[in-house]
């Protein structure tokens, strides 16, 4: 009966357990995938085939027969994207790009804003409207919206000149597994291409990937787990028991622990994609070296940030190009107000998204005194600069971690209460080694990239048992570390 419940679990959708990369479950279904993926892959049509198979049974086992939903909406943005390009009059192509923006905008904010607008609503008027049914969220709809809708545009931009005529590669596009859940988001024009091609899965390729997916445990288990267990989530579940020097570690220790959950993820999805053969680009480019805002955006979720500059950002500062500057300033404004929207339906990350605009906002409008104080204060001016920007982001990062306007508030009251840094002493003797592992993991982020660099060079020209035999050794040490004092392994979405 045990057998019969766990092979059950392993087909069957389970909401209490889905299926993550972390778990067994997943080692389990992804090696039996990836033995038939191997006999295949340098068959395009089948490699293909099986690939969207799984990647549509992952995302099954993620959202249930939201599924179905991926597909729907997929499928149209197939059509419409047809119907665009054969099309010889502007005009129905302007109405079947509408048709398109439509369903995936409205599938979007029904499924994951209804409540925020009717908690708005209910706010402003004192009325009491709910809903008689329950709405669910598909998981990862942000991602494979930006996604299909990206690709409509792009074909009526004609950034795409010829669009996909293959239904079940585009679908793959869509539902691709690796990066369904919490991105990148791959742009159409960059790995469409790549499925039509004979990919060659050898011991360097191997070789890499597996040396990403280490870095991502690493990241993941040995930094965020461990700082986030022992430092940072007692502190951010009760604020009101713990002092301001707890509050302000936990600020920093915060920003550390949502950048190596982050880029941790986003090293195992780059790994998963390049067991495959088809190489995604990477998420993040050492942040924490950013000298202001706008470098830090072009550092951080990098793949978002394109995707909003691209078809946001820059039509509406053309849209607004005879402002001038001030029309720089609202395609900023816009543009951030909907990142925050966009990271979720809740006031606190709209108010992060306006505070990283209005930062972006007062560099352009004071880009001319500050490169009057490069020129004069020279490297002394980059490293403040650094530091301020580094302490902007570790406070407004707070709100990535509250769960109401009033948390936020809150936490922010109890850490400037009663400031005493005479306590550091004690506190460090209780907190040392999460403090330690911070500390290492920030300045792991200004190693230089070529030294990363030599060391992938190096990884690839490792025989393939040997890259095997360091997976085995760094999964054992892994283990041992998060069952002595780290959580598990949880990815968690922002």
């Amino acid at each position: 009966m045990t057998d019969l419940t766990f092979f059950q679990d392993l087909l069957y959708y389970n909401a209490m357990a889905p299926l993550l990369f972390q778990t067994t479950q997943f080692f389990i279904l992804f090696s039996g995938f990836y033995l038939i993926y191997s006999l295949l892959h340098q068959f395009i049509f089948w490699r293909n085939s099986i690939l969207l198979l799984f990647s549509l049974f992952f995302y099954y086992k993620l959202s249930g027969f939201f599924v179905l939903a991926l597909l729907g909406m997929a499928s149209l943005d197939f059509f419409i994207a047809l119907g665009i390009h054969k099309s010889k009059k502007e005009y129905v192509k302007q109405f079947l790009l509408w048709i398109s923006v439509l369903i995936n905008l409205g599938g979007l904010l029904y499924f994951k804003y209804t409540y925020f607008f009717i908690d708005i609503w209910n706010q402003s008027t004192g009325s009491d409207l709910h809903l008689a049914f329950r709405i669910l969220q598909p998981i990862g709809i942000s991602y494979f919206v930006f996604k299909s809708l990206g690709y409509v545009l792009d074909v009526n931009r004609e950034m795409i000149e010829e669009p996909e005529r293959n239904y079940l590669n585009y679908l793959l596009y869509v539902s691709f597994f690796p990066n369904i859940l919490a991105g990148p988001i791959t742009k159409a024009r960059d790995i469409l291409p790549q499925f039509k091609e004979v990919k060659k899965i050898d011991a360097a390729l191997l070789n890499t990937a597996t040396l990403l997916l280490i870095s991502g445990l690493v990241k993941k288990i040995m930094i965020a787990d461990y700082i986030a267990a022992n430092m940072i989530d007692r502190v951010f579940e009760s604020p009101q028991f713990f002092s301001s020097i707890d509050l302000f570690m936990s600020c920093y220790g915060g920003l550390v622990q949502l950048f190596f959950d982050f880029s941790g993820y986003t090293d195992m999805v780059m790994a998963f994609s390049l067991f495959l053969g088809f190489p995604i680009k990477g998420n993040f480019n050492q942040p924490f070296k950013a000298t202001n805002v706008s470098d830090f955006w072009r550092r951080w979720h990098i793949s978002l940030y394109e995707w909003l500059s691209e078809y946001i950002f820059q039509p509406l500062t053309f849209y607004f190009r005879s402002y001038k500057i001030w029309g720089s300033i609202i395609g900023i404004f816009v543009t951030f107000l909907i990142s925050g929207l966009w990271h979720g339906p809740n006031a606190v990350f709209i108010l992060w998204g306006i505070l990283h605009g209005l930062a972006i906002c007062w560099e352009i409008m004071t880009s001319g005194v500050r490169k009057k104080c490069l020129q004069v204060f020279g490297r002394f001016y980059k490293f403040l600069s650094l530091l301020l920007t580094f302490h902007f982001l570790v406070f407004t990062s707070v709100l990535l971690k509250s769960k109401d306007l009033v948390f936020f508030y809150s936490y922010y009251q109890q850490m400037f209460q009663n400031i005493d840094f005479g306590l550091w002493h004690s506190w460090f003797s209780i907190y040392k080694y999460p403090f330690l592992v911070m500390i290492i993991g920030l300045s792991l982020q200004f190693i230089p990239i070529k030294i990363y660099d030599r060391i992938f060079a190096i990884m690839k020209f490792l025989p393939v048992w040997c890259s095997a035999l360091l997976l085995a050794i760094a999964i054992l040490c892994l283990y041992q570390f998060s069952y002595l004092e780290a959580i598990p392994f949880l990815y968690i979405v922002y």
